[in-house]
């Protein structure tokens, strides 16, 4: 059963620092969004929705997979093809 969240509720605003890589990542995913489907995306909505999906990712990776993750956000060795960000446009905009 779902409930009505207030409005008021719904959002708060955060200063947060990015990679330089993921900020570029992110706002290539958001032009292409707004390519795609003519659409305003905000680069905070894009970012919301890719922590979203990244949360509910989250029982499908097991403990190397975090371990991957972690050791590539330290040694800031993030690197994301195009193939990855064509995937997630193409889901996103159907």
């Amino acid at each position: 059963m779902a409930f009505k969240i207030p409005e008021s509720k719904l959002k708060s605003k955060k200063s947060i620092t990015l990679e330089k890589e993921i900020e570029t990542k992110m706002r290539k995913i958001q032009a292409r969004l707004i390519e795609k489907t003519d659409q305003s995306w905000s680069i905070s909505m894009v970012l919301s929705m890719l922590a979203t999906g990244g949360l509910f990712y989250t029982k499908k990776m097991s403990k190397s997979d975090w371990q991957k993750v972690r050791t590539m956000v330290e040694q800031k060795t993030v690197s994301f093809d195009d193939g990855l960000i064509r995937d997630f446009i193409e889901k996103i905009s159907e």
